[in-house]
């Protein structure tokens, strides 16, 4: 690089403040004084003159400078980091009204509130661009706590094995997924992504979470994965032609899930007929069922018969009964406003990863609290499944929060997508 064209550079970049905007303007602008200086050179012109006057042609450095830091300045989202604070703070209602739960839970999931916003702040200033490009190793670290997981666990908790690294931190199925999508996201943004490839990928894994004896990350594992295969530009017509790979460990795993144990063919039963097992598995779609017809519009202050796992996965269930069905429509509301806001922002997502990314994490969450309310609802199966910012614990809470602090780091930098 000459003299001239290293002093020109270094004056527009002086009047942009964002670190990465540099190395975009850096790039951007090295390139087409290459181009400009490439034709004037064919044209006869020596290389020192066509370089001055490339350079010339580009204008003011310092009108360059202050547009550039215009153009490229990071971007904050804060309809989307808005409804993520007021959504995960709405977490702690659940906590409030229970009484058979100590101020101690409550304290608690403070802490895990705090530690979820801090997580995803973090991660906003994380540039998601350079994991791109070692979207392999996410795949063989996920997949290798994966077989840590099968058949090295440290911890079993109702029979599903869990692996603890430090203190009370646990690594659990659903802890994985985040790795996961980043090298999904990563494979299937590729311009010609191998179905052999995501076969002979999501078929072993899945098996793997299948193993767990936790249907439900299997489920979420494999939703997250046939959405973003149809967001790839994968062929439609095979996309359906594979889907049978998908379903069949998924029914497979349903099958065996509601079969091999007595008590869980039990619980289907419960489900589809509650009266005939009010005594049993159905006692728990009874009270549910009672719980949201005694909240009504304004809710219901005293306290329920039942209040286990009222702060877990029936979170729903407590705000509606104790807040009643205002408040927990504005909840779901505000939930179906965050997953809309995802969609939209994917549209203006012009890198193929980010995009991907992005429509990966609205996934993630969109499965939850679809399945979740809808258990509460009585339309579906009670199993093991949180709502997102809401139900409580320490992993879920932070890898809600990191989902969301990684859709801020796509959108803080979707102007720093230039194609040369």
């Amino acid at each position: 690089m000459s003299h001239f064209k290293e002093r020109f550079l270094a004056e527009v970049l002086q009047y942009i403040k964002s670190k990465e905007a540099k190395e975009v303007v850096y790039k951007e602008l090295n390139y087409h004084v290459k181009m400009s200086k490439a034709e004037l050179v064919a044209k006869g012109e020596s290389e020192t003159e066509a370089e001055e006057k490339a350079i010339k042609k580009m204008g003011s450095p310092t009108e360059l400078g202050i547009h550039f830091n215009k153009l490229y300045r990071p971007i904050f989202d804060w309809k989307l980091f808005g409804l993520f604070i007021i959504i995960i703070l709405m977490g702690l209602l659940p906590h409030v009204s229970v009484d058979d739960h100590s101020i101690n839970l409550l304290f608690k999931q403070m802490i895990f509130i705090v530690m979820g916003i801090i997580t995803t702040i973090l991660v906003m200033f994380i540039d998601y661009r350079k994991i791109k490009s070692i979207g392999w190793l996410f795949f063989i670290v996920a997949f290798g706590l994966l077989l840590v997981l099968n058949y090295l666990p440290n911890v079993i908790i109702n029979g599903v094995g869990y692996f603890r690294i430090v203190g009370f931190a646990l690594i659990s199925g659903s802890s994985l997924l985040p790795l996961f999508l980043v090298y999904w996201a990563f494979y299937l943004s590729k311009e010609k992504p191998k179905l052999l490839v995501v076969l002979g990928v999501y078929l072993p894994s899945v098996f793997l979470f299948l193993r767990l004896a936790s249907f439900t990350d299997a489920f979420i594992y494999s939703v997250m994965v046939l959405a973003l295969l149809f967001c790839s530009s994968i062929s439609k017509k095979a996309i359906y032609l594979s889907i049978v790979a998908f379903l069949g460990p998924i029914m497979t795993g349903a099958y065996f899930y509601l079969f091999a144990n007595g008590y869980q063919k039990q619980r289907l039963l419960g489900f589809l007929n509650p009266q005939d097992y009010s005594q049993g598995p159905g006692y728990m779609y009874i009270m549910l069922k009672n719980l949201l017809s005694k909240g009504g519009l304004f809710g219901n202050q005293e306290q329920p018969d039942y209040t286990a796992e009222m702060t877990g996965d029936l979170a729903f269930a407590n705000i509606t009964y104790f807040y009643g069905w205002i408040l927990a429509g504005f909840l779901l509301a505000l939930i179906a406003l965050l997953l809309f806001r995802l969609i939209v922002v994917s549209t203006e997502i012009k890198d193929p990863f980010g995009k991907q990314l992005i429509l990966g994490i609205c996934s993630l969450l969109s499965v939850q609290c679809v399945y979740n309310v809808g258990m509460i609802l009585g339309f579906l199966p009670i199993i093991s499944m949180s709502l997102p910012f809401i139900s409580y614990g320490l992993n879920p809470t932070l890898l809600n929060s990191l989902l969301i602090g990684i859709v801020l780091s796509v959108y803080r930098r979707k102007h720093l997508v230039v194609d040369l």
